[in-house]
């Protein structure tokens, strides 16, 4: 049982990546789906108790150095976003694993820049 767990922890814990559609059979949608199920039973305490240590490690980070808020986020951005359930696209690959979250601000925002919130955005990620 201890290493079916761990095997199971392990296979969930490798950063998937997304590939093409497929269409699946009823059977394969069941057995997706009851993976995922299973799968979260492990995954989801493991993502919430990193979530957690994170999100106190990254006050304490920021506390520590006087309340930069930049240093807080390099722990909180990993450790409190990415991948919280897993989902049965995730399983068959065409949506990615992200045990580990990453930086939204490095990627070029996808919002139009007369959209809601693009304003916010331009303001706060543009350089001056």
């Amino acid at each position: 049982m201890r290493k079916l767990v761990l095997g199971l922890l392990l296979i969930a814990l490798v950063p998937g990546r997304a590939v093409p559609g497929q269409a699946h059979s009823a059977g394969e949608e069941v057995g997706y789906a009851i993976g995922a199920a299973t799968l979260n039973l492990v995954y989801l305490p493991a993502k919430a108790l990193v979530g957690i240590g994170g999100f106190i490690l990254g006050g304490a980070t920021g506390f520590a150095t006087g309340g930069d808020i930049r240093a807080a986020y390099a722990l909180w951005v990993p450790t409190l976003s990415g991948t919280f359930l897993l989902r049965p696209a995730n399983l068959d690959g065409t949506e990615p694993i992200e045990f580990f979250g990453t930086d939204y601000a490095d990627r070029p925002s996808s919002i139009p820049a007369k959209a809601d919130g693009g304003v916010v955005y331009d303001g706060l990620y543009s350089s001056k």
